[in-house]
Formats: structure tokens, C-alpha cells, sequence
């Protein structure tokens, strides 16, 4: 029996350049390490939004020993998604660390929430989602538990 998720695991590339990468969109590093042999021995960057193991970590995976995977093409086989404060702030800092906006953020008024994709400095998809904005300000969390849209 699955008792949750406690993690997501992201071959990348570059180790170091993705935990740039995504610290400066918001994660925090949790830890770093190095291990393993053979075609299994990695460069790890832990990160969360909280900087530790109490939310969900994204493990930035440089294997080693191995190529390096292809880079990813849209609409690729997984997309992370992050629930974000205010989708254009992550955006701009997203391009101004190296990534690029697949598509623009858009309100997206039947779901309560607006929406981009954006792509990493490999090329990785990732969607964020965040409230709407309006003249009085942001809408609660369009994702909080209970809500349904």
C-alpha cells in the first residue's frame, strides 16, 4: 500500500546549474550528495519549497557514469507543476535564470486560477498555476483542499 509521495526524481544534465535554476524560482536546498557506482552513481541536489523534508523534494539527478538523457521536447512524457503565489513574478525570474516561457500566463476564470508553462534551463516542462489577479488583489488558493473548481 502507498502511504504518499515523498518525492520527485529529475535526470538533468547539470546538477549545479538546475539547483540554480530552481532555487531561484522559490525551492530551498534541503541536501546535496554524491554516491552510488557504476551506472548508477549520481550528483544530487535535494530541494523543497520549505528547505527541508517536511513538503515534497524535487531531486535534481546528474548521473554520472552514463550520457546524459536527451534533452526533453514539448509535450514530453512528465511536466512538474507547482502551485506558485503569483505565476508572472515565477515567470520572469524563471526566463532571467536561464529558462523560457513556453506559454504565457492566461486566467483561466472556469477553473478559479491562472495558468503558464514554462521551461527549464534543459528544456524540462513545467506548468504553474496560481491565482487570479485582480484589482483587489489575489483570489485564495485556487488549489487548497476542499475548494473545487
Amino acid at each position: 500500500m502507498i502511504l504518499g509521495i515523498h518525492a520527485t526524481k529529475l535526470v538533468v544534465r547539470d546538477a549545479d546549474a538546475a539547483e540554480a535554476f530552481y532555487g531561484a524560482i522559490g525551492l530551498k536546498l534541503v541536501a546535496r550528495n554524491t554516491g552510488g557506482e557504476g551506472d548508477v552513481r549520481q550528483k544530487q541536489a535535494w530541494l523543497s519549497v520549505t528547505g527541508d523534508s517536511t513538503s515534497h523534494i524535487l531531486i535534481l539527478t546528474e548521473f554520472l557514469e552514463v550520457p546524459a538523457p536527451p534533452l526533453p521536447a514539448y509535450p514530453g512524457e512528465v511536466w512538474l507543476a507547482l502551485n506558485v503565489a503569483d505565476v508572472d513574478a515565477v515567470l520572469a525570474s524563471a526566463v532571467k535564470a536561464g529558462g523560457s516561457i513556453r506559454r504565457a500566463g492566461e486566467d483561466l476564470p472556469d477553473h478559479g486560477l491562472r495558468a503558464a508553462v514554462l521551461l527549464d534551463n534543459e528544456g524540462h516542462i513545467i506548468e504553474v498555476v496560481g491565482p487570479i489577479s485582480d484589482a483587489s488583489g489575489p483570489v485564495s488558493d485556487p488549489l487548497a483542499a476542499g475548494q473545487k473548481h
